[in-house]
């Protein structure tokens, strides 16, 4: 029986060279926001930030 280290060629492994170019360049996602966008993201992080310490509060107000 041969050692596994005689049939192991890391030269012969492909390197990553990451994501195609022209693939990576017709993401939606490459596109930078707008003011309207970022001030969106605030509103709705303000609400869902302020509305799970509501929730909790209504709840043991409650009795859960």
């Amino acid at each position: 029986m041969s050692s596994p280290s005689r049939h192991y060629r890391p030269q012969a492994t492909p390197r990553f060279r990451g994501p195609v170019r022209s693939a990576a360049s017709s993401s939606p996602f490459n596109k930078p926001l707008s003011f309207k966008a970022k001030v969106m993201d605030v509103c709705l992080v303000a609400v869902w930030g302020a509305s799970i310490p509501g929730l909790l509060w209504l709840g043991s107000m409650g009795g859960f």
